[in-house]
């Protein structure tokens, strides 16, 4: 069986424009994912999933195979999980053997290196009984206790209300975010989560027993606004992620 990269990545974006393209420190940020990919020594094959000429001329510029993503899979509502079971479907048809890992990987990032692909990767090899993994992050600051939104009168309220939240967020449960970066998940535990759909949060496509790999900060952070572009600039010029 190989383990299989998959890099979901559509054009026709509408927070930024070919936001997948965008060069930053001398390669795109598709280029980045790709380049991460190509050094995971437990990779054996690169697969890239788009609708856009552009982004398939990109890709094959470092040896990835394309996947034609149907125009249906392709729009700003699809469920990003329907397009990864697609991929990950016709890279088994191409490669004509089993496939053992995806690793999902987003195009519009710099920030996911090598070593976080091999780390979610071995985490499945040493873990049998699991799943997938993925990375997340501790955020109480973030916590839904102290979520708000405004009400139809304009005012802020509580988005859940929780009677006697403290101030201290460290007396708040645990919390942990999804931070962009790489997703494991074993190949037959895809297929699964398509029938059940029953993954962490909104990440059913991960099925049921998925590991946590706890990072210190958004380490994957992808790109939706000028500023992500520049913490991104910010992040690769001072190799942040050692911190």
């Amino acid at each position: 069986m190989k383990n299989i990269v998959l890099i979901t990545a559509k054009g026709g974006n509408t927070s930024i424009k070919n936001k997948n393209l965008i060069e930053i420190e001398g390669k795109t940020f598709l280029g980045w994912q790709l380049e991460a990919a190509k050094k995971a020594e437990l990779v054996d094959e690169i697969f890239v999933s788009t609708e856009c000429p552009l982004i398939k001329a990109e890709a094959e510029k470092y040896g990835a195979r394309i996947i034609d993503r149907p125009d249906d899979l392709a729009q700003a509502f699809t469920n990003h999980g329907d397009a990864i079971l697609h991929g990950a479907g016709k890279a088994e048809e191409m490669l004509g053997e089993e496939i053992g890992i995806v690793t999902i990987l987003l195009g519009n990032t710099a920030l996911n290196r090598a070593e976080d692909i091999d780390v979610g990767i071995k985490c499945l090899l040493e873990h049998p009984e699991a799943d997938s993994s993925m990375t997340v992050w501790q955020a109480q600051d973030d916590h839904p206790y102290r979520a708000m939104r405004i009400n139809e009168e304009g005012y802020l309220e509580s988005f859940i209300r929780q009677d006697n939240v403290d101030t201290n967020r460290q007396s708040y449960p645990e919390i942990y975010f999804y931070d962009q970066g790489p997703w494991c998940v074993r190949y037959e535990a895809l297929c699964r989560a398509c029938r059940g759909k029953t993954g962490p949060a909104c990440w059913w496509w991960m099925n049921d027993k998925c590991i946590p790999i706890v990072r210190n900060w958004v380490t994957g952070k992808d790109v939706h606004t000028q500023l992500d572009i520049e913490i991104a600039r910010a992040w690769l010029q001072k190799e942040l992620w050692q911190y």
